[in-house]
């Protein structure tokens, strides 16, 4: 057996507490539910647990060392990730509401909502790091191949991921049916949406490089 049971909740435990933690993940999805519906917010998880499966990925592959070896290399994808929020953001906050002015919304493109849910995780270069130094903490190389008990650990946490993502999907697309019938509601909700997204795109400039 790769892992004891202390272990494994303890893993389980720390997983939950990362799961909820609020950031621009569920922003999107939640933008994307509330306003377009389950199916929406569906590729919308699908899209940031893809990113999320390729950093854990690259984490128990050893290439997110790079970013700890090479600050130019970590400060470029940062910056990256904090334009694409601030876009992202901008566009919210600018965009018109098609409730309030009658106009339906765009149609449904399943490959644009994932690509821009994939872009916003893999971007943010702190989720590697992350990964590089959350996943060895529950590894003992007393108990086998530690590049095995890595990669089981990166499929369990994005497992873990898509189930809890999509559950954000389908919460949050009830709650945009409550509010549908109050543009004005739907308005405060996109502009609050746009801002948290700025916020966080802000808070991943002002973090720096942390080692």
């Amino acid at each position: 057996m790769l892992f004891d049971h202390a272990t494994l909740i303890a893993f389980v435990l720390a997983t939950l507490a990362i799961y909820i933690a609020p950031g621009p993940d569920m922003a999107y999805i939640a933008t994307n539910s509330m306003s377009r519906g389950a199916t929406a917010g569906a590729w919308a998880a699908i899209g940031v647990t893809s990113g999320v499966w390729l950093q854990a990925l690259a984490a128990a592959f050893g290439v997110s060392v790079i970013f700890k070896a090479s600050p130019w290399a970590f400060e470029l994808v940062r910056w990256a990730g904090v334009g694409y929020l601030c876009y992202l953001g901008v566009k919210l906050l600018r965009g018109e509401d098609e409730a309030l002015v009658g106009r339906e919304p765009p149609p449904l493109r399943p490959f644009a909502i994932w690509l821009k849910g994939l872009g916003i995780n893999l971007l943010n270069p702190k989720i590697s790091i992350f990964f590089l130094s959350f996943l060895p903490q529950f590894v003992d190389p007393a108990r086998g191949e530690v590049f095995r008990q890595l990669i089981t650990l990166s499929l369990g946490f994005s497992i873990g991921a898509v189930a809890w993502t999509l559950f954000q999907a389908v919460a949050f697309a009830k709650l945009g049916r409550m509010i549908a019938g109050h543009p004005r509601a739907q308005a405060w909700q996109r502009r609050i949406t746009g801002s948290t997204l700025i916020g966080f795109a802000g808070m991943l400039a002002v973090s720096g490089v942390r080692r």
